[in-house]
């Protein structure tokens, strides 16, 4: 009678047990699926800057603020960056996040990691900074009205600059810190 009584709450426990993993597992992945929304933000934002710039041609043909080289520039830059962006992001696009394993999910998400860093330290600065350089010649210097100093003109490009690199910077955290809490949840 001891014996059946053993058993019997061991299949209790047991079944407790199998139930708690299934919720643990279930609730793990619900997790990694809504970090996945911040990653999905940073790309969302991309593709938004690629339809904007749609509209380069046509306004500085209103405006002659910059030459069309420099424009065609620029939008081939756009357009460079957000088939970066799409590359980068299309393996964790084809993650399902309730399906795949978990060895899957921390391998796709430390590649992204490691592309996303190295394209803000490597590709950025090498695209930028002679791009900031134009954009300070065709602004300031090549446009410049007689009398105004080129360099107080340099200013608003640079101000620009610097938002749009903060921008910039906390999308890259963002997508960054939901790929780092993946990994790191699936480490767990």
């Amino acid at each position: 009678m001891n014996f059946e009584e053993m058993r019997n709450q061991f299949a209790i426990l047991k079944e407790q047990l199998k139930n708690q993993e299934i919720v643990s597992d279930h609730l793990i992945r619900e997790t990694m699926k809504a970090k996945n929304r911040d990653i999905s933000s940073t790309k969302r934002t991309m593709y938004s800057c690629a339809v904007f710039s749609v509209f380069f041609i046509p306004l500085n043909y209103l405006t002659h603020a910059w030459s069309m080289t420099f424009t065609i520039v620029t939008m081939m830059i756009i357009l460079f960056c957000t088939a970066a962006t799409y590359y980068i992001h299309k393996p964790v696009e084809e993650l399902n996040f309730m399906r795949d394993d978990f060895a899957t999910v921390a391998r796709v998400m430390a590649k992204f990691k490691k592309q996303y860093d190295n394209w803000l330290h490597y590709a950025a600065p090498v695209i930028i900074i002679p791009f900031l350089g134009w954009a300070c010649y065709e602004f300031a210097w090549k446009n410049a009205p007689a009398g105004s100093s080129p360099l107080l003109l340099c200013i608003p490009i640079f101000v620009g600059a610097a938002i749009g690199g903060l921008i910039g910077y906390h999308y890259h955290c963002k997508a960054v810190n939901a790929a780092e809490d993946i990994i790191n949840q699936i480490n767990e």
